[in-house]
């Protein structure tokens, strides 16, 4: 549970996974005994929400469809959107936008350059969102198939922006390393 950040949620929050997968973030709320009525998640490969949905006895429940698209958990008041969400063509950027629709907080493992990335993101960071906690994972997380990059990698508690950005704000993230 420490390497997804889903310790970092209070029990009784009402959580979504977007790109869950086979749901093992979802597993490590239930590991921390949250209740599984208040976790949703979310799956494009219909192939692999049917695994969540078995894998949970349908206990929670799993939507499939893209995350980015629907409009499934609109009106839902979710707390907390827990994601490892996918990288490539700088997804990760759009998943937290539109994860910032539905919660005001957002808490994800990414690639530690996703805070000091390109001026692409300066928007995100300048506007939508800033980071309140971060934790260093100390390995490289391999993302994707066989032949895909690892990157160095961290657990990030983002916030929806509701103030200008402040000079001194990245002097009150709180700082943690990881060990296992």
């Amino acid at each position: 549970s420490a390497r997804s950040g889903a310790h970092w949620i209070p029990n009784g929050a009402h959580v979504l996974e977007p790109a869950c997968g086979s749901g093992n973030m979802i597993a490590a709320l239930l590991e921390l005994g949250h209740d599984p009525r208040l976790i949703a998640g979310v799956e494009i490969d219909d192939l692999w929400a049917t695994h969540a949905r078995v894998r949970f006895s349908n206990r929670v429940h799993i939507v499939t469809g893209d995350f980015l698209a629907s409009g499934e958990f609109a009106t839902a008041a979710f707390e907390v959107v827990l994601m490892n969400p996918p990288f490539e063509d700088n997804l990760h950027v759009a998943f937290i936008e539109r994860a910032l629709q539905l919660a005001p907080r957002v808490i994800g493992v990414f690639p530690s350059s996703v805070e000091y990335s390109q001026e692409r993101d300066r928007n995100l960071w300048a506007k939508k969102a800033y980071v309140a906690r971060r934790a260093r994972i100390p390995y490289r997380v391999k993302y994707g198939g066989a032949f895909s990059a690892s990157f160095d990698s961290e657990a990030l508690d983002i916030r929806r922006r509701e103030h200008a950005r402040a000079p001194a704000e990245v002097l009150n993230v709180q700082e943690e390393v990881w060990t296992w």
